[in-house]
């Protein structure tokens, strides 16, 4: 009887680790849709989408960085910058880090690269287009995982079909439960 009480424990746990993701994984989707990059508490999860930063930050990799805030924080040269530009006329963010700063009376804008990259980005970055500062952690691989669950199957597969089973078994639970108390009276 002790065995079953710790598997359901640790079902019950696993089960609502799963619910928590999945609530955050959909927040985190929908907030995005809206060409937004998604910010819990300051801090933005980004996935990386090249191998412009490798070795340090590999694609796949899933980075927090701390949102940007000009009044807060000045940037220096070596920070990697998380940061909006144009790529085939999409909106996109980058990460790269900052090689030069460029001030010209009062009007501050970078030069980043990618660690992996030859040459200079082509475009400066404006402060303005600053999303977040990489403040060093990252989650090798989870981005590969969280840009399959953006996707339909993954969305079945990894979120609606473990919530199905989820209310399944408490269904269950509930009827066993009513079959136990009717046994009682």
């Amino acid at each position: 009887m002790k065995g079953k009480k710790i598997l359901k424990i640790i079902f019950d746990v696993i089960i609502w680790t799963i619910i928590i993701l999945s609530t955050l994984i959909t927040i985190s989707t929908l907030k995005s849709r809206g060409r937004e990059v998604p910010s819990v508490f300051g801090y933005v999860p980004l996935v990386i989408q090249s191998e412009s930063m490798e070795p340090e930050i590999k694609k796949g990799d899933l980075i927090v960085s701390k949102e940007y805030n000009p009044n807060k924080r000045d940037l220096e040269e070596g920070d990697v910058i998380s940061f909006y530009s144009e790529i085939q006329n999409q909106r996109v963010v980058i990460t790269h880090r900052i090689e030069h700063i460029i001030n010209i009376n009062g009007m501050v804008s970078y030069v980043t690269k990618g660690d992996n990259n030859k040459i200079s980005d082509e475009n400066q970055v404006a402060t303005g287009d600053i999303v977040a500062v990489w403040d060093g952690f990252r989650v090798p691989y989870l981005g590969t995982l969280l840009t399959f669950l953006k996707t339909k199957t993954g969305f079945i597969c990894c979120v609606i079909l473990p919530l199905a089973l989820f209310f399944v078994y408490q269904l269950y639970q509930f009827i066993m439960l009513l079959f136990e108390y009717k046994d009682i009276k």
